[in-house]
């Protein structure tokens, strides 16, 4: 078992509908989602505890506590991270770690690489959730997801799908980046997501995405990834658009995806490693044969 495949194997059987319901969850089923009374609250005629099983993701929109299977238990229980993983681990009869014997170094080693995998994606959710607020800043591009891509108000909510605006600051600086950091354990750590270009990993930093609806790819409860899906707002300029052909034609790219990881890139080297998908819904966007190079300007 690699790295950090307990992790994963962990969330994976343990369907997040069947932990609820075993610790008390009262939540019926509602379109795509479940909803039920959060235990923080008592029993509430909003029913404000939502579960989406098809990205095993959980929101109380009274709280509003969040995130996946893990998080529901210590939400339930009053647990810390690691004894909500033992727990689970116990109820899947997964050994902790796999039942590999570890030396105490690597024992260190493989929690240390957990709580950066965390890290990157708490932040990447968070980045999802603040993305997706900005729809209604944007009500045209709501209606274009509805219109053009075809897709459902509760489709829209269930997978976060948003939009990240060009940034108003005067000195461009990202709104979004001013947002992560102002959570304390994001502080100082929010390069690794990938998410913004900069000269120095402790900022100031510019946006990736500037302009472009977010499609954010879930894995077990949490973002893992996301691409970028040029508008019509978003900007025309070197960072956005391919090398002119001529002087009267520019080409958007159309996707961008979330960069990852590589130690011999001068920027992309302070990326976590644990950024490591290349697909989107499990299928590739950028691949030869797809509707690249995308919407030309005239």
């Amino acid at each position: 078992m690699q790295n950090n495949d307990f992790y994963t194997e962990l969330k994976s059987k343990n369907d997040i509908v069947d932990v609820a319901q075993s610790l008390g969850y009262n939540g019926h089923k509602s379109g795509n989602c479940y909803q039920g009374d959060c235990p923080k609250h008592g029993s509430t005629q909003h029913i404000p505890l939502v579960i989406w099983p098809g990205i095993q993701a959980w929101k109380c929109y009274i709280c509003p506590a969040k995130g996946d299977v893990i998080n529901l238990v210590m939400h339930y229980k009053n647990f810390n991270h690691k004894t909500a993983v033992k727990f689970l681990a116990d109820r899947a009869g997964i050994p902790y770690w796999g039942g590999q014997t570890l030396t105490p170094e690597e024992i260190v080693q493989r929690e240390n690489d957990m709580e950066e995998k965390i890290l990157v994606e708490n932040m990447l959710t968070e980045a999802t959730r603040w993305y997706h607020e900005q729809l209604n800043n944007y009500p045209e591009i709501k209606d274009h997801l509805v219109n053009h891509y075809g897709f459902s108000t509760d489709i829209i909510e269930e997978l976060q799908i948003g939009f990240a605006p060009t940034s108003k600051r005067l000195d461009n600086f990202s709104e979004l980046a001013i947002h992560l950091n102002s959570f304390p354990e994001f502080t100082g750590k929010i390069a690794l997501t990938g998410l913004f270009s900069f000269k120095n990993p402790q900022g100031p930093f510019f946006d990736y995405f500037k302009g472009r609806i977010i499609f954010p790819y879930w894995l077990n409860g949490k973002v893992v990834y996301m691409t970028g899906r040029a508008s019509t707002l978003t900007p025309v300029d070197e960072y956005e658009c391919y090398p002119k052909k001529d002087e009267k034609q520019l080409e958007f790219i159309k996707y961008k995806k979330l960069r990852s990881h590589d130690p011999a890139d001068e920027k992309r080297k302070y990326f976590s490693r644990f950024i490591q998908n290349d697909s989107f819904m499990g299928e590739d966007i950028s691949t030869p044969g797809s509707d690249r190079p995308g919407m030309t300007l005239n």
